[in-house]
């Protein structure tokens, strides 16, 4: 059984990802009104995460239910549809990077590709390197590779393994010591002329916890053993507040960073320890406070006596449950891909040009239309009807009826 409010969830992520893309171009007044202002929360980290998850709950029935063969052949095979658009996401750049010169039109984001199209191309297609939005299909696909293993692991028993081996590959990530290791690669290449640069933004030793972390809850939905109704006791509504203050530090602490509020001196200690890419602690706490918040809400926030929590929780269950959000989530993939080529376009476009306030919210609005129109489109071409959104249980109990 497919639960709608994870798709939903991958929506959600992959709407305000093209909007914080864009905005980024554009800089709307419209772009700024969103998460990624207040905490250390954005849609990549949830993305991973849920897909993570929907991949263990996935793989790890069709591992009960026809084995060890079959879960590794249905893997490797999404692993080749991914890299399939992955690879027609760098040939259609690299085309793009050598035929717009001959239209005098010079593309900044395309910039290795038209100065190393063999070498900067073939690094891209071996996922040692990518151009900007591009890291999360390299990684994935790195994700997905290890992903057999992991889950054989969890059906033996040993998954403290994997987690334990999960928590150590994140700490050897906050050594830095990956990041160093890419310098004398660069070197070596800028020596030989090839003066590209390696890596995909995201440490993959990092951003693995939270992908490793899903498919550990996936396995365990999938085994019926993630018990949703703990959440419904008295005592995990005050663990809901202690995660709401936490979320309020959090969130006032950022505003502070980010604005130039606070000492100089402050500011830059704070910014010392904070690094998006290796997914530094502040990001993995903040998560974790997210996660639990939100599940709370969805689950038994519902069914709190506080009015203010019963009314939360129904908005944030009737929002991720939405039909045009769980429809972009059903086609991450392709949703993915269609929001990276527009945003490409855009900077393309946005060279040199800067829009009025209006003009930009007009256009990042627009941005979104495709979205949809290539998720329709897919439905249609499946021959799935557009349904209405319907109340998704979330609970175990839910899970173990077929």
């Amino acid at each position: 059984m497919r639960l709608n409010i994870l798709d939903g969830f991958r929506g959600f992520f992959l709407v305000f990802m093209m909007v914080a893309h864009a905005n980024a171009y554009l800089n709307a007044p419209l772009g700024h009104i969103n998460h990624h202002y207040f905490g250390w929360v954005e849609d990549a980290q949830g993305f991973v995460f849920i897909s993570g998850l929907v991949v263990g709950l996935v793989y790890a029935k069709r591992l009960m239910r026809k084995g060890p063969q079959a879960m590794r052949a249905g893997i490797f095979a999404r692993v080749r549809t991914i890299y399939t658009y992955h690879a027609g996401l760098i040939l259609a750049f690299l085309a793009a990077a050598l035929l717009l010169p001959l239209a005098g039109i010079e593309a900044q984001i395309l910039k290795q590709q038209a100065t190393e199209p063999v070498v900067f191309t073939l690094a891209e297609a071996l996922l040692f390197t990518g151009t900007l939005h591009m890291g999360i299909l390299p990684m994935y696909l790195v994700f997905m590779v290890a992903t057999p293993a992991v889950l054989t692991l969890f059906h033996r028993g040993q998954g403290v393994v994997v987690l334990a081996g999960s928590i150590c590959l994140w700490l050897f990530a906050q050594t830095g010591w990956p990041d160093l290791a890419q310098l004398p690669v660069e070197g070596a290449l800028a020596g030989a002329g090839h003066g590209i640069n390696i890596g995909i933004y995201f440490n993959i030793f990092a951003w693995q916890a939270l992908f490793v972390g899903g498919l550990w809850l996936g396995w365990l939905l999938a085994n019926g053993r993630l018990d949703l109704e703990r959440l419904k006791r008295p005592e995990m509504q005050t663990v809901f507040w202690i995660a709401f203050a936490g979320f309020l530090i959090l969130g006032i602490l950022d505003v502070m960073a980010w604005s130039g509020m606070g000492e100089p001196g402050w500011r830059k200690m704070m910014f010392s320890y904070i690094d998006r890419g290796n997914l530094a602690p502040i990001y993995v706490v903040a998560f974790v406070v997210n996660l639990y918040m939100v599940t709370w809400l969805v689950v038994a926030g519902r069914h709190s006596r506080n009015r203010v929590l019963a009314w939360a929780g129904e908005a944030f269950h009737w929002l991720f449950t939405r039909e045009a959000l769980v429809m972009l989530g059903r086609h991450s993939l392709q949703i993915f891909a269609t929001h990276v080529v527009l945003v490409y376009i855009l900077s393309i476009w946005m060279q040199d040009r800067e829009l009025a306030p209006m003009a930009a919210n007009v256009a990042l609005v627009a941005m979104l239309a495709p979205l949809w129109i290539v998720a329709v489109t897919r439905e249609w071409l499946q021959g799935n009807a557009p349904v209405a959104a319907k109340p998704v249980p979330v609970t175990v109990a839910a899970q173990r009826r077929k």
